[in-house]
C-alpha cells in the first residue's frame, strides 16, 4: 500500500475534492433514478436519461478517475504530476460543466446552455490530458500500464470532442448519418476506449499489488491492448459505414481483449498471497462479474439486430446500465475503499509512524457499513436491471431506492474518511 502514496504524489488537496464531488454526484444520480424511473424504460435518447448518463460520466466516474489518476500516476510512471495548478483548474471546469450539462439535457436545451456546458467539459479534459502527457514525458522507460493509460486519455479526448460536435449538431444538424449513429460511436469510444482501457492500465498494477500476487503472465496485457484498440477503431468505422458484420467482428476482438485482462486478473487471484478479500476487493471482484453481464447483454443485442424495438430498446438500456451503473460504479466504489483511506492516513499520521500507536487505514471508515453498502448496492443493481428489461418503472424505482440507500452509506463512509480527525 505504500506505493499508493509515493513520495511523488500530489497534495491531498488536489485529489480529495474529486472523490468528494464524485460521491455527491453518485448520490444525486441514484436519487434521480429512484424519482424518475420512466427515464430507463423509454428510448435511450430521452432528455432525462441523457441528463443522468452525462452526470454519471462527467460528475461521478470521470471526476473520481481524474482524482485517482493524479494520485496513482506517480506510482505507475515514477514521476511527480506536472502541474497541480492545472489539476485544480480542471476540477473546477469539470464540476461546473457536469452540472450544466445535466441541466441542459434535463430541460433539453440544445442551445447556448448545452454549448457552454460542453465547452467547460472539453476544456477540463484538455487540461487534464495535457497534464498527464507532460507528466509522462518526464518518465523514463515504457510499460504496458503506461500505454493503456495514455491511449485511454487519447480516446477520452476523442470522446469529448465528438460530444462537443454532437452538441453543436443538436443546435443545427450538419453531420452525415443520423444523430443516433454518432451517439453510438460517442458512447463506445468513452466506455471502451476511455473507461475500460484506463481501468486495465491502473488495475493491472493495483490488483496484483493489493492481492500480493507475483510472477504473472504480462503478455496477456499486451494482447489485450492490441485487441481492444484494433477492435474499437475498426468497430467505429463499421458503425460509420453502417456495416453490421464489421461491427460484430470487431466487438468480438474487443471482447477477446477484455477476456485477456480478465484472465490476467484470475491468474493474480489464484496466485495471491493475501487470501482474505476485504470489502474493497469484493466490490472490485463484483465489478468484473458485472462486466461479464454487460458483455452477455451486448452479444444478445447484436445477435438480435433485426428484432423489433420493443425487444432491442430495453436490452440497449440494460447493456448501458450494466456497463456504467454496474462495472464502472462497483469498481470505483471498491477502489475508493482501497486508496482514499491510505491517502488521508498518510496525510495525518506520516510524521507519527514509529513514534507510537496509530490507527490502520481501514480504521478510517466503518467496515460494517461498507459490507452493508456492498450488499444493498448489488441487490439494488439487479432489481434495477430487471426493471429495465421488463420495462417496469415501479421495479426500476425500487432498484433506484436501494441504490440511493447504498449511495448514502457510501457517502457517509467517504465523509468519515475525508474528515477524519487525528487520534490522540
Amino acid at each position: 500500500m505504500q506505493e499508493v502514496a509515493s513520495h511523488n504524489a500530489p497534495s491531498p488537496s488536489v485529489v480529495v475534492p474529486h472523490f468528494f464531488a464524485g460521491g455527491l454526484s453518485w448520490l444525486a444520480i441514484a436519487g434521480l433514478v429512484a424519482a424518475f424511473p420512466e427515464a430507463l424504460v423509454q428510448h435511450y435518447f430521452n432528455p432525462k436519461l441523457l441528463a443522468i448518463v452525462h452526470l454519471f460520466v462527467s460528475g461521478f466516474a470521470t471526476m473520481v478517475i481524474f482524482g485517482a489518476l493524479y494520485q496513482l500516476i506517480p506510482v505507475i510512471l515514477g514521476v511527480k504530476l506536472f502541474s497541480e495548478r492545472l489539476a485544480r483548474a480542471s476540477f473546477l471546469l469539470l464540476a461546473a460543466g457536469a452540472v450544466l450539462l445535466a441541466a441542459a439535457f434535463w430541460n433539453f436545451s440544445p442551445g447556448a446552455l448545452l454549448c457552454v456546458a460542453a465547452t467547460l467539459v472539453l476544456l477540463a479534459v484538455l487540461l487534464f490530458s495535457f497534464n498527464i502527457f507532460k507528466t509522462a514525458s518526464h518518465a523514463g522507460g515504457k510499460s504496458i500500464e503506461r500505454d493503456f493509460i495514455l491511449t485511454s486519455v487519447l480516446w477520452l479526448v476523442f470522446t469529448v470532442v465528438l460530444g462537443f460536435v454532437l452538441a453543436l449538431n443538436l443546435t443545427q444538424a450538419f453531420l452525415p448519418l443520423s444523430h443516433l449513429e454518432w451517439l453510438k460511436m460517442h458512447a463506445h469510444a468513452g466506455m471502451v476506449g476511455w473507461f475500460l482501457q484506463l481501468i486495465i492500465g491502473v488495475g493491472s498494477r493495483l490488483m496484483p499489488m493489493f492481492l500480493v500476487a507475483q510472477r504473472l503472465n504480462r503478455k496477456k496485457l499486451d494482447a489485450a491492448w492490441y485487441l481492444i484498440n484494433a477492435g474499437l477503431f475498426a468497430g467505429l468505422i463499421g458503425v460509420f459505414l453502417q456495416n453490421r458484420w464489421i461491427v460484430v467482428l470487431n466487438v468480438a476482438m474487443a471482447a477477446a481483449g477484455a477476456a485477456c485482462f480478465l484472465s490476467f486478473l484470475i491468474e493474480a487471484f489464484r496466485k495471491r498471497g493475501k487470501r482474505q478479500l476485504d470489502t474493497g476487493m469484493k466490490h472490485s471482484a463484483l465489478s468484473f462479474g458485472l462486466l461479464a453481464v454487460a458483455a452477455t447483454l451486448l452479444s444478445v443485442l447484436l445477435s438480435k439486430g433485426r428484432a423489433p424495438e420493443t425487444f432491442t430498446l430495453p436490452l440497449s438500456v440494460a447493456y448501458g446500465s450494466a456497463w456504467l451503473g454496474g462495472f464502472v460504479t462497483s469498481l470505483i466504489m471498491g477502489q475508493t475503499y482501497k486508496t482514499l483511506p491510505f491517502i488521508i492516513w498518510l496525510k495525518i499520521y506520516r510524521k507519527r509512524v514509529g513514534k507510537g500507536k496509530t490507527p490502520l487505514p481501514r480504521d478510517l471508515y466503518s467496515g460494517k457499513m461498507a459490507v452493508v453498502q456492498l450488499w444493498v448496492y448489488a441487490t439494488g443493481f439487479f432489481v434495477l436491471l430487471a426493471g429495465v428489461l421488463l420495462t417496469h418503472p415501479v421495479v426500476v424505482s425500487v432498484g433506484g431506492l436501494l441504490l440511493l440507500l447504498s449511495a448514502v452509506l457510501y457517502n457517509l463512509n467517504l465523509w468519515r474518511i475525508i474528515f477524519h480527525k487525528p487520534v490522540a
